[in-house]
């Protein structure tokens, strides 16, 4: 019984470089993600701009640019700003944002949380979960870089942000700290 649970933490482990090739697979995803949310936070602010020139060429005024609920917008400016809100942010950048972001942190639950992995100590597999964790970090990150001035009034996401990455760095420190203390050897 012991040998088998000794071969199959072998195979297991010789899965683990396997694993850190699709942890850089992830990484060059989500950096990639990350550089084209810049470019299309500068894209859509040309656009805000440019529209916002042909609004005031057009005559359009403030107040409706800036419905209440009181004064809603006249009918016929709905699908305009409801295009513009598309081309902004489209579903299609969300969809893809979350099945990356969920494929990336399923990777870190199952090296973390699955009975199988939790057999092998957590120091050889630590490194690989926080590899991970920081790489949905970076595709979290691209999430709000897209349109940083629209996101939950520009808060919400650096909060959310801000603590995950709080969390992910004392996180492993402190799973490193109990790893640096030498094991104490009974004679």
């Amino acid at each position: 019984m012991e040998n088998k649970l000794a071969e199959k933490i072998e195979r297991l482990e010789a899965q683990l470089p396997r694993w850190e090739k699709w942890l850089y697979a992830y990484y060059g995803v989500a950096f990639t993600m990350l550089v084209h949310a810049f470019i299309k936070a500068d894209e859509n602010q040309m656009l805000v701009d440019a529209l916002l020139f042909i609004e005031k060429k057009a005559g359009i005024t403030p107040s409706l640019l800036t419905p209440t609920f009181f004064t809603p917008l006249p009918p016929d400016l709905i699908p305009y700003y409801s295009n513009i809100s598309y081309a902004m942010i489209s579903n299609g950048r969300i969809a893809l944002w979350f099945v990356v972001q969920f494929f990336i942190l399923a990777c870190a639950a199952i090296l973390a949380f699955h009975p199988a992995w939790r057999k092998i100590a957590l120091a050889k597999r630590l490194d690989l979960i926080f590899g991970y964790l920081l790489a949905g970090w970076i595709t979290l990150l691209s999430l709000g870089a897209q349109d940083p001035h629209n996101v939950d009034d520009g808060y919400g996401n650096t909060v959310v942000v801000v603590v995950y990455l709080l969390a992910l760095g004392l996180g492993y420190w402190w799973l490193r700290r109990k790893k640096d203390k030498a094991e104490e050897v009974f004679p």
